[in-house]
Order: C-alpha cells, then sequence, then structure tokens
C-alpha cells in the first residue's frame, strides 16, 4: 500500500539558516567540500578522477534539489552555502537521511538546525519514521542526530569505504 504523501516545500526557513535548492554559485562551496578530507572521512563521497567528475555530482545533487519528489537540500546561512541534507533511501512511510556541513562551519550548531527542520517537514508531509546513520567513530554525528530527537536503534551494517571498514550505527525518530 503506498501512502499518500503532501508535497515537500522547495525552501524551508529555521532561526538562523535555509534550507533551499542548490543554486550554480554554490558550486565552489561544495567543491571544496567534496575535496575536504575531514568531510569524506565521515561522509560518503566518491573518490573524484577529475573537476568533471565533481561538476557531474554537484549537478545531480542540483537538479534533484530541484525536484519535489527528492529530498534533497542546500543548507544557507544568511551569509554563505554551508552544507547541504539528503535522503539516502526511502519507502512509502520511512526514509533515510544524510548531511554534510563544511568543516569550517562545524561547531556552530547548524547541522543540529537543518536536521531538526529537515524531520519537521518530513513527518509534515506525511513519513512515520525517519533514520540516520554514523559511522561508529564519528561521535559528533551521533550527538547532532540526538539532539535532533533521534534515539538509538538495534540496527548496524558494517560499510567498506575509502579501504576501510566502518561499522555504521543507526538512529531514528517515529512520529507521536
Amino acid at each position: 500500500m503506498t501512502l499518500a504523501m503532501l508535497e515537500r516545500n522547495l525552501t524551508l526557513n529555521s532561526k538562523r539558516l535555509t534550507l533551499r535548492p542548490f543554486a550554480e554559485e554554490d558550486y565552489p562551496a561544495v567543491k571544496e567540500m567534496f575535496l575536504d578530507p575531514k568531510i569524506f572521512a565521515t561522509y560518503m563521497i566518491p573518490d573524484f578522477q577529475d573537476e568533471e567528475a565533481i561538476k557531474k555530482l554537484f549537478t545531480r545533487f542540483k537538479g534533484a534539489s530541484e525536484k519535489p519528489e527528492h529530498f534533497v537540500y542546500a543548507i544557507a546561512d544568511e551569509k554563505e552555502f554551508v552544507g547541504f541534507l539528503n535522503y539516502t533511501t526511502k519507502t512509502d512511510d520511512e526514509i533515510e537521511i544524510g548531511y554534510a556541513i563544511r568543516s569550517r562551519c562545524w561547531g556552530k550548531g547548524y547541522a543540529t538546525e537543518a536536521f531538526k527542520r529537515a524531520i519537521e517537514e518530513l513527518f509534515r508531509i506525511g513519513y512515520g519514521k525517519i533514520k540516520a546513520g554514523h559511522f561508529q567513530e564519528n561521535p559528533a554525528s551521533r550527538r547532532v542526530m540526538e539532539k535532533a530527537g533521534l534515539e538509538p536503534i538495534e540496527l548496524t551494517e558494517t560499510i567498506s569505504y575509502r579501504g576501510k571498514d566502518h561499522v555504521v550505527k543507526y538512529l531514528e525518530i517515529v512520529r507521536k
């Protein structure tokens, strides 16, 4: 049975942030993120062979962010692009989301604020369960998820990424 979902808002606002479709002017910041060793240590980004590959992934994110059926947002404060949030898998009632924040913007609460706003929107449009995972060696990401209201669940998996096996721990929140 397929649940009827409301259409997502393409732009969401929180106290300090705007979650919106990607814009061409975001490309330099996204490229910086995609090449930042601190980011790809914890967010699964492919190894890029050249700038064309980076631009191709950016174009895919941008296109998805403009379509209501995809849950993909650029995250910006009043001055600049600070990161992005996207879904990784979804079913009729459940969605898994991930996020990445530019490393120079870490420690400002942007991830938690964006995650909370995304959860509100996902519940509004009809999802009953929201799930997210983090590498076990990344407790900061777990704290973001917990501050956003997610709770640990028994689900774990091992993923091979960049030549190393990572234990992924999952958390979820269920609409009340």
